[in-house]
């Protein structure tokens, strides 16, 4: 019997909260102690909605580097913004299988770094190309004139990029006739069709219901996400920009980091 209450004794010692204790410590005279109780964790593969970087409302999961469906190679693009580049560095990392470098922008902007970037790049063995940034207030014609001016294309390894991500205030039925003058130009002037750059979301808004884009290759950014985006129309992609804020040794700050999906290799923009 004393056994029996011995044990009923600690078993009342060792009850606990149901749910979970909240540790008091002494505080000085005027001091103020907040005690909460701990949040829960947060779902998995959240992330801040921003225009690239919303949920997808389908998602088709990565495959890494060296994946089921084979390499899939990586690559940067750069501007002025990374200043000046270690090429030879930059050669070393595996993560950089091929870049575009700006070269011009509107009828009036040519990338201070352009000439120095393509050079270097290609000297340390790098697959380059380069890219125009495309303003929609500005004519065609007025933009070709600078982009054939400043891009050798004897000097080009891949095929030019044409990036468009922004409408320029002007009205949608201008953005597609000035865009599609320029890309009849550049395909003129190169012999194959130009690789058009843009977010998902602009993607969606304003390239997914045109049929004049579907023989075009794209690459396709989207940030802050595990999973590859997925476009509206279900139409395929060759490349996804992944990251805005990738480091390469070799280059100051951030650069922005891009690789092939599925099947997709770099032979599909190899120009030469």
């Amino acid at each position: 019997m004393r056994t029996f209450r011995l044990i009923i004794i600690l078993m009342s010692l060792c009850i606990v909260s149901p749910t979970f204790a909240i540790k008091k410590k002494k505080v000085k005279k005027g001091e103020v102690t907040v005690v909460t109780a701990p949040e829960p964790d947060a779902p998995a593969n959240t992330f801040k909605a921003t225009p690239d970087t919303a949920p997808n409302k389908r998602t088709q999961p990565v495959i890494g580097f060296l994946g089921a469906e084979g390499d899939h190679l990586h690559g940067i693009d750069v501007s002025h913004y990374q200043g000046r580049i270690d090429w030879r560095t930059v050669a070393k990392s595996k993560e950089v299988g091929y870049v575009y470098i700006k070269a011009t922008e509107s009828n009036y902007m040519v990338d201070d770094t352009y000439e120095y970037n393509l050079t270097e790049a290609r000297r340390n063995g790098i697959k380059a190309g380069s890219y125009h940034f495309f303003r929609p207030g500005v004519s065609a014609a007025g933009q070709f004139a600078l982009f054939k001016r400043v891009i050798d294309k004897r000097k080009q390894d891949l095929l030019p990029l044409i990036d468009v991500e922004v409408t320029g205030g002007v009205s949608i039925a201008t953005l597609h006739s000035r865009l599609q003058e320029f890309l009849k130009l550049v395909t003129e002037e190169y012999g194959r069709r130009p690789v058009i750059y843009t977010g998902r979301n602009f993607y969606n808004k304003y390239f997914a219901d045109y049929d004049f884009y579907k023989p075009y290759l794209f690459m396709i950014a989207m940030y802050n996400t595990a999973e590859q985006p997925y476009l509206d129309n279900g139409e395929d992609y060759v490349i996804w920009q992944y990251s805005s804020k990738g480091r390469i040794d070799g280059i100051r700050g951030d650069v922005d980091q891009s690789r092939f999906v599925g099947r997709h290799t770099l032979s599909e923009i190899l120009y030469k």
